[in-house]
């Protein structure tokens, strides 16, 4: 059998096996969709690493986050030290107890800085990104999502998706310079109640804020 003729019966054999991991692919994608765009909000662990490329020693912190549907989150921090990043949908809050200052900025709804505002609602994992499988062994979950529209503060974000439910258990955010951080999530729970105020950061009394423009201002 010539060579020609090995090469023609091994596309045949292959295309198949291609076309079902293609299919797969697409319809964990849109499970995840579908998942975050008719989840109302949640409630997770979760554990923080960062590595940059130019240090050899990471950063690792944990606490609990909450997400709501609108660009609302609360991202509270208890490990190594207790601080916290709120988004009201309107503007950014970061607060450090221990410095006594929260640094305040708008939040710009024509740019998706942060990757955790498609978490909570913002954004489409179907149209917004190309998708790929990142880890192509059968069993594994995890997608690899190129923004179309190129982003200031991600290059890629590659998640683990759980197959049954379209969760994310784990999502890892890649910038331009190589740079990883990796957000674990653990004991999630879905659709929580909120009291109404929950969003809402009020400054604590002696509390210097700092307003930070955006870029299109």
């Amino acid at each position: 059998m010539d060579m020609t003729r090995v090469l023609i019966y091994m596309m045949l054999f292959l295309l198949p096996h291609v076309a079902f991991a293609d299919a797969q692919l697409d319809e964990l994608v849109q499970k995840l969709q579908k998942k975050y765009s008719t989840l109302e909000g949640f409630k997770a662990n979760f554990t923080q690493s960062y590595q940059s490329q130019r240090f050899s020693e990471g950063l690792s912190e944990s606490g609990i986050v909450y997400l709501k549907k609108g660009g609302r989150m609360k991202w509270q921090y208890t490990k190594p030290e207790p601080k916290m990043f709120i988004s009201d949908g309107m503007f950014y809050y970061y607060y450090v107890p221990e410095d006594k200052q929260v640094i305040k900025s708008p939040i710009n709804p024509g740019e998706q800085h942060s990757p955790a505002l498609f978490l909570a609602g913002r954004g489409d994992f179907v149209h917004d990104f190309k998708a790929e499988w990142s880890d192509p062994r059968p069993g594994s979950h995890l997608i690899r999502l190129t923004p179309l529209k190129p982003q200031p503060d991600f290059q890629a974000l590659i998640v683990d998706v759980d197959p049954v439910n379209g969760l994310i258990l784990r999502l890892l955010v890649i910038d331009e310079f190589s740079n990883r951080t990796e957000y674990k999530f653990t004991e999630i729970q879905e659709n929580p109640k909120f009291p109404d105020n929950f969003f809402t950061f009020q400054p604590p009394a002696g509390t210097d804020v700092i307003y930070q423009r955006s870029e299109a201002e």
